[in-house]
């Protein structure tokens, strides 16, 4: 069984996910981005689960920059791709000054680089990484194998949208190539857990969704 916690963070409302096993408690934490003292206060109030990892779908700031708060407090290794490290997030820490933010803590070196087809447990949760790239160059998602199957999706897809391709390092044909070819073969009732926005599912944006 999976125990999922949602927390919301910053001026750009990104998400980040505490992403536990029910029965031995281990735990990831999916992009954590601005607030980073937030999520501390929330694995406190969890109980302080065992932290196996900080994922990060991509490295755009907003998803990244908690990084070196959260790491100080649970010791756990970041994992990350290494395009998206070397492109993006370890210069995450400057961008915070295009919101008129000042700068924050730098990010730590990466203890592990990602590619698609790894495949990692949480406790008794089974995870797949997927290429969902597009909008960021090595944008990935991190597929549960459970009833029904969960995707944390990033900035890939959103309910109703999908991620922005007007920014650097962006390709819209990417995009839509790994949306078609990594979400729109998972089962319909497959969860997408977006970087910004309400939880939807496969078979929702297969219908719904205008840019697909």
């Amino acid at each position: 069984m999976i125990l999922i916690e949602k927390l919301t963070l910053g001026m750009l409302q990104a998400n980040c996910y505490i992403v536990s096993c029910a029965e031995t408690l281990q735990t990831v934490i999916i992009d954590p981005g601005m607030e980073a003292e937030r999520i501390v206060q929330r694995l406190q109030k969890l109980g302080e689960p065992p932290v196996i990892a900080l994922l990060a779908t991509h490295g755009h700031f907003d998803h990244v920059v908690g990084v070196p708060t959260v790491q100080a407090y649970t010791r756990a290794p970041f994992w990350i791709s290494q395009v998206e490290w070397e492109l993006w997030a370890q210069h995450a820490h400057e961008h915070p000054t295009y919101l008129n933010l000042p700068p924050m803590a730098p990010l730590p070196q990466p203890d592990l680089f990602l590619k698609e087809g790894d495949i990692f447990k949480v406790g008794h949760l089974e995870f797949e990484v997927l290429a969902l790239r597009g909008h960021a160059p090595d944008h990935l998602g991190f597929l549960v194998r459970t009833e029904p199957m969960r995707l944390f999706c990033g900035d890939a897809i959103f309910a109703g949208s999908v991620g922005r391709t007007d920014i650097p390092y962006a390709d819209a044909k990417t995009l839509e190539e790994h949306l078609h070819t990594r979400v729109l073969t998972l089962p319909d009732e497959t969860i997408l857990h977006p970087g910004h926005g309400p939880d939807t599912s496969v078979g929702i944006e297969r219908q719904t969704n205008p840019f697909l």
